[in-house]
């Protein structure tokens, strides 16, 4: 981007704003979509935020992001205020109007977007929410938007859990409560008393802020038993990428997700109130946001060679590591190993679907643990979706690649690839590299 006498300005207020990584964000959203307008965070403490307000009204600022300490109290300074912001209680979102500026609340919407992203309906389900805190309210109120039949938020302090459960079943049920839709209800409760849910497959939303680093290791709920009666675990932190809370929902059976997303989808619906961009163009950008704010997070420097057999990844990797002091993983040998037996016998024995299957859990278990690497892969890694996803967020992948001729010279009379073997190699390699060539 060039700077220059026409280049807006957007950012953040906030205290401390020295670890955001919103201007990944913002500043690629503008790149891509060709907007003149450059993101910076901005240091303001508590007792400057009105001044700070003025200032950037005055500088010509159209747009700022709000995070803590000034989520509630910025509200005293807008012209202006959104619906649903007014109902949760917060603000995260300026946008420049006449005279100041009008506040919006993106987090909520940023979950909502990220929830569905996931596949996962709210509607008639039984929701829990640990954590009274800034961000439940917002979470609450989405949860109740998007159908939730029940809703227990759990607290050590009761009374704040009282004073959302109360905002919110009043704002729902009385303020935009229509002839369609019947909105559920909102149950305090304190964290000790957590037992007393008698429903199963749950939906529990991790709202506190118990599994921060460094405190990497510790949940606001440790028995085992409840996480038994988890469907659905959401942590809205979202690093580090796998919290305590987030394992423990596996180990008992249950589908787990970080709250990466929703800090993606709250800043790009942030980026569209500023711009006038629909929400339907931004999202073309949203995979690589993902990918580059994955990889700010936990420094992914791996190495991926990607490629048909016989393209020399095993044999280019380990000379890679070797040069670049790094350690080598064949995922194909490491699958071998788990397994217990050859990729062939694999694919004789349980079938192509489940090798692939196979290298998901693989590549799942390798992007929380490994760093530091080079990896060659197998052949037919790409081809399923999600195997895809997570090559990519591993690190850079690189794509070797030979000819159909060279392919058979070099794996002429070998016996232990399981798709080459039967009929004619030289026209099977020929067909596999022409269906996986746009994969690679």
């Amino acid at each position: 981007m060039k700077i220059n006498g026409k280049t807006k300005t957007v950012g953040l207020i906030g205290c401390p704003v020295e670890h955001t990584l919103s201007p990944v964000i913002h500043n690629y959203l503008s790149g891509a979509h060709g907007q003149n307008m450059v993101y910076l965070p901005f240091h303001v403490e508590e007792d400057k935020l009105e001044a700070a307000l003025a200032g950037a009204y005055g500088l010509g600022i159209c747009g700022l992001n709000v995070t803590v300490p000034h989520k509630q109290r910025v509200i005293g300074c807008l012209k202006e205020i959104d619906a649903a912001a007014a109902a949760i209680g917060a603000v995260n979102t300026l946008v420049r109007v006449e005279g100041g500026y009008k506040g919006y609340n993106t987090d909520m919407e940023g979950l909502r977007r990220a929830v569905r992203s996931e596949g996962i309906s709210l509607t008639g389900r039984t929701v829990v929410v640990l954590g009274a805190g800034g961000a439940s309210k917002a979470v609450v109120y989405m949860c109740l938007l998007e159908g939730a039949s029940k809703v227990y938020l759990l607290n050590r302090t009761l009374s704040k859990a009282q004073e959302i459960a109360d905002a919110m079943n009043t704002c729902f049920q009385q303020e935009i409560a229509d002839s369609v839709n019947t909105w559920g209800t909102v149950l305090p409760m304190r964290l000790t008393d957590y037992a007393d849910i008698s429903e199963s497959e749950l939906y529990v939303f991790q709202a506190t802020s118990i599994g921060l680093a460094p405190d990497i290791d510790d949940v606001a709920l440790k028995d085992a038993a409840f996480y038994k009666k988890i469907a659905v675990g959401y942590d809205l932190i979202y690093n580090p990428a796998e919290t305590k809370f987030m394992k423990m929902v596996k180990a008992a059976g249950g589908r787990a997700y970080n709250g990466l997303k929703m800090l993606l989808y709250q800043g790009v619906i942030a980026y569209g109130c500023w711009t006038g961009l629909p929400l339907s163009e931004l999202e073309h950008s949203c995979e690589n946001i993902y990918e580059m704010l994955y990889h700010e997070i936990h420094g992914q420097d791996n190495l991926i060679l990607i490629g048909f057999m016989g393209a020399g990844k095993t044999t280019v990797g380990r000379q890679l590591a070797k040069m670049l002091q790094y350690d080598f993983i064949d995922t194909d040998a490491y699958i071998e190993k788990k397994a217990g037996m050859a990729v062939s016998d694999i694919f004789a024995e349980k079938g192509e679907a489940y090798f692939r299957k196979l290298e998901t859990d693989v590549l799942s278990e390798l992007l929380a643990t490994v760093k530091h690497t080079v990896f060659a892969t197998g052949g037919g890694m790409p081809l399923r979706e999600e195997n895809v996803r997570l090559l990519r967020l591993m690190g850079s992948c690189v794509y070797l690649c030979a000819s159909a001729e060279e392919t058979f010279r070099r794996l002429h009379g070998d016996t232990k690839r399981p798709l080459l073997r039967g009929g004619n190699p030289r026209e099977r390699i020929s067909e596999l590299l022409a269906e996986r060539k746009p994969l690679y």
